[in-house]
């Protein structure tokens, strides 16, 4: 099983900042993963994980930020 970094992790369960602005959130969990590959923190499949993630986090933000809305 692959590591992630702990304060990536943290910004990606921050669920109330993801369903306000999910599109700025997913950005930059994309541009922290990007830096820490790039800075050397991560391998390839760390990366692509990470990416992943926060692609799915952005989708499930944008879910329930609709179901809010037709609250």
């Amino acid at each position: 099983m692959l590591s992630l970094p702990a304060g990536w992790l943290a910004e990606l369960n921050d669920q109330p900042e993801l369903i306000v602005d999910p599109d700025g959130r997913a950005a930059v969990l994309a541009e922290l993963a990007m830096a820490a590959h790039r800075r050397g923190d991560l391998d390839e499949n760390q990366l692509s994980d990470m990416l992943e993630y926060a692609e799915s986090a952005r989708l499930w933000a944008l879910l329930e930020h609709e179901s809010c809305a037709t609250l």
